[in-house]
């Protein structure tokens, strides 16, 4: 059981680094319309709640061809953009691809091919996410309907998984089927798997903070969802616990105390507009601004200039006539600039 579960939390590194890389490099289309509010987290959410109850009245068959039409819609929106664009030749190919590949698992399936459909499964579902998070991420889901989202999903996962038996029952009518909502390592008694909802967050919020504050924050983030899946690994692997456990209760705070950090920190989030034009993340309001942004004057004395700096403050990093950070040599001042969540390759230049 414990190499399952060091083999889970690989997959859930490599999904989340997956989501970091497809972010960064691959724009997705513009929703057509508005963007995200409170109440459109609220629907969101309502739904997620409703979800597993509508399937535990469903025939199993069913619920597989509905995950099933799911699956091969987000494969179709994840591929399009790396096969020649969303429209088109390009979404055709994904459309093609998408198909064959929930095609080739319902035949395993039929063919009771268990391990293959597995294999199938956690790979169409890690794509899919993928896809998913970016495009809430690219789409104006901001770090507060992050913070937001996972403080609900920590209180309705403490009462579906620890206070009632819902999670339990959903668990056991999905798994061994094609296409569940699972990213599942073994099927035992019990399994190593972890739901799509957590999954999700854990990818998903690194793309919100890239955005929002910067790449410290996305490495921060991708760091605290990792450790906490793989903390609640130890136990399982201890044996401190036994049974399904409600992983947002952990989770959900991690997220809502990192957007509360940065807000603090860094001031107002990047909106997707700033993002997409290429804005850096706010400066902290705590770096000495007026003497650096002297170092700028290029009639300005050298030797007054270090006195009004500091002798700690020799080079500067510049982002679009901003300074976004500072350091006693070339080297630091960048190194500054990017742990202060600068996107663009900053001007460095001596103070």
């Amino acid at each position: 059981m414990s190499a399952a579960l060091i083999g889970l939390n690989v997959c859930v590194a490599a999904i989340t680094l997956l989501g970091l890389g497809y972010f960064a490099r691959v724009r997705m289309p513009r929703p057509p319309v508005g963007k995200y509010e409170a109440p459109d987290v609220l629907v969101v959410m309502a739904v997620v709640m409703v979800a597993p109850l509508l399937y535990l009245e469903l025939p199993r068959t069913a619920v597989a061809v509905v995950f099933g039409l799911v699956l091969c819609a987000a494969l179709q929106f994840t591929l399009a953009p790396l096969l020649g664009g969303g429209g088109g030749r390009g979404g055709l190919r994904a459309a093609v691809l998408a198909v064959l590949a929930v095609a080739a698992t319902g035949g395993l399936a039929l063919a009771d091919r268990t391990l293959a459909v597995l294999v199938l499964t956690d790979v169409l579902l890690a794509i899919a996410v993928v896809g998913v998070a970016a495009m809430w991420a690219q789409s104006g889901f901001r770090s507060v309907h992050a913070a937001w989202f996972a403080g609900l999903l920590a209180v309705y996962d403490l009462v579906a998984t620890a206070l009632t038996s819902v999670m339990d029952r959903f668990a056991a009518q999905v798994m061994g089927l094609p296409f569940a909502p699972l990213l599942a390592v073994t099927r035992g008694d019990p399994p190593v798997a972890l739901g799509l909802g957590d999954l999700l967050l854990i990818v998903l919020f690194p793309l919100v903070a890239a955005k929002a504050y910067g790449r410290a924050a996305a490495l921060l983030a991708g760091a605290l969802g990792v450790l906490a899946s793989s903390a609640i690994s130890v136990l399982f692997a201890t044996g401190t616990l036994t049974g399904a456990f409600p992983l947002m209760v952990v989770l959900g705070p991690l997220i809502v105390a990192q957007h509360l950090h940065w807000r603090r920190r860094l001031g107002r989030e990047r909106t997707t507009a700033e993002w997409r034009a290429g804005a850096v993340a706010a400066v902290p309001a705590t770096a000495p601004a007026p003497a650096l942004r002297a170092a700028l004057d290029p009639l300005a004395d050298p030797a007054d200039l270090r006195e009004r700096a500091g002798a700690a403050v020799g080079w500067v990093a510049v982002v679009d006539g901003e300074i976004v950070g500072a350091g006693p040599s070339a080297g630091s001042a960048r190194r500054d600039a990017a742990r202060r969540g600068a996107g663009a390759v900053p001007l460095v230049r001596q103070a």
